[in-house]
């Protein structure tokens, strides 16, 4: 009697069993199908549809490429603090670029410019060939007059050159600054002046030349 009763208890146990694992795996079906279906829904969404396409396209910030200040594309540099103001007004002038007409002025009855054809120079490459060796110095006296170099005139002046016969330097003689002709020869060098007033300089003995460059230009008001 007590096996009949023992295998009953088993057999309720089991089934018990059966009924609970039934219900687990009902449970993760379920879960499953709810996971399925929100995967679905979410793929529903962000399918890619012609209105979704055209909005995933990404867009460039900005007005139109060319269409700006400057008529033309821009682009981000690094610059000193310094200089931006410097630069900006560079900018708004678009560099330092004028017309030069081709037609040479008259001296006599003027002719109109209007419809003559031009060239764009730029000042800054015409003037200044070599930024790092050049500099600007301001003339006082008047020893090269008569070649154009008058007191309070700016000359332009290239360090990088190598001084010939001829050329209007700038020099230091015995450390003191002048600006003159030079002239070498074997046994002499010379600073003549354009102006017969003053004396040409002789370098001799111990007297000390040094050039500091060659004068390019000649900048003054008329």
């Amino acid at each position: 009697m007590k096996t009949n009763d023992s295998n009953k208890t088993r057999g309720v146990k089991k089934a018990a069993v059966k009924k609970t694992s039934a219900s687990v795996s009902s449970k993760a079906r379920a879960s499953a199908s709810k996971s399925k279906a929100k995967k679905a829904a979410v793929k529903a969404k962000t399918a890619p549809t012609p209105d979704r396409e055209i909005e995933n396209v990404p867009r460039r910030a900005g007005r139109p490429k060319g269409s700006g200040k400057y008529n033309e594309a821009t682009k981000t540099i690094r610059i000193p603090v310094s200089m931006a103001g410097r630069i900006q007004t560079l900018a708004d002038r678009q560099g330092l670029v004028c017309r030069l007409y081709d037609d040479q002025i008259q001296a006599g009855f003027p002719s109109p410019a209007g419809d003559s054809p031009f060239e764009e120079l730029d000042f800054a490459e015409y003037l200044i060939p070599n930024p790092p060796a050049t500099f600007f110095i301001r003339v006082t006296g008047e020893s090269m007059r008569d070649a154009g170099v008058f007191p309070g005139d700016i000359l332009i002046v290239d360090r990088s050159l190598e001084p010939t016969n001829g050329d209007v330097v700038v020099a230091a003689v015995d450390g003191d600054f002048t600006v003159k002709r030079l002239f070498k020869t074997r046994n002499s060098v010379e600073l003549r002046p354009e102006n017969k007033k003053f004396p040409i300089i002789k370098i001799e003995g111990e007297t000390e030349l040094v050039v500091w460059g060659v004068v390019k230009r000649v900048i003054h008001n008329v």
